[in-house]
């Protein structure tokens, strides 16, 4: 599992949502990806990253477990929701 790419790829999403702060990674059980979170950031939210760069991002109101559960069962989030608006 390449960790650094599928790290830029959470980067990249956080970018799009506002400004990114400095990020906090953990591999994920049984190779499955990444979890990212923003360090210090109220309020945000975790993007979970397959191997095969698929995310999942849930509120900071999802607790990790419930978010792995999720991501678990195949829910992905499009990349589309990820842009702002013009």
């Amino acid at each position: 599992m390449d960790v650094q790419r599928l790290t830029r790829t959470a980067a990249r999403l956080f970018g799009d949502l506002g400004p990114a702060g400095a990020l906090t990674v953990r591999e994920l059980p049984d190779g499955l990806g990444i979890c990212v979170w923003q360090t210090g950031v109220r309020g945000g939210g975790t993007i979970f990253v397959g191997c095969d760069e698929t995310v999942l991002f849930v509120g900071s109101a999802t607790g990790f477990d419930a978010g792995l559960a999720a991501f678990r069962q195949g829910r992905r989030t499009p990349a589309e929701r990820f842009r702002s608006e013009p």
